[in-house]
């Protein structure tokens, strides 16, 4: 099986920007330790509820919302590295990983950080909400009215 420059070059990218999230992760805890409050063991379900409303709401934002499709329509034209990006910012696994280090840091960076992730949170339950109201009044409305 003959690979092709592409594939290689997308691997090679890959690895690149799994060694760029490890990093990333170090930083993070790095930062968290010396900033904030490094308290993983005190977490509780009210704790963990907020950081996956927040985390959805910045992978929501990142990869579909329309204030930042400028971003990656941009990416999307890029080559290499920008490509990658482009890459990332469609993929919602991807990009929720990177969101979930980001929420996780501003959480245990302190009250500000704290306020961070309580207002992606509420925008991610507010947006919950409405998507479940549409879903119910699209299943009361009566066919033909």
């Amino acid at each position: 099986m003959v690979k092709r420059p592409q594939a290689d070059k997308r691997n090679v990218f890959g690895i690149i920007a799994m060694l760029t999230f490890v990093l990333l992760s170090v930083c993070a805890v790095s930062i968290i330790r010396w900033y904030g409050v490094f308290e993983v063991h005190k977490l509780n379900g009210y704790d963990l509820a907020l950081l996956g409303l927040a985390c959805l709401r910045l992978i929501h934002l990142i990869t579909y919302d329309k204030i930042l499709e400028p971003l990656r329509e941009r990416l999307e034209e890029g080559r290499g590295f920008t490509y990658l990006l482009s890459d990332f910012v469609s993929c919602l696994w991807c990009t929720g990983m990177w969101s979930a280090v980001v929420t996780v840091t501003l959480y245990f960076l302190g009250d500000w950080g704290r306020f961070a992730v309580l207002v992606l949170a509420v925008a991610a339950l507010g947006a919950l909400l409405q998507v479940i109201s549409r879903a119910i009044a699209s299943c009361t409305i009566e066919p033909g009215k």
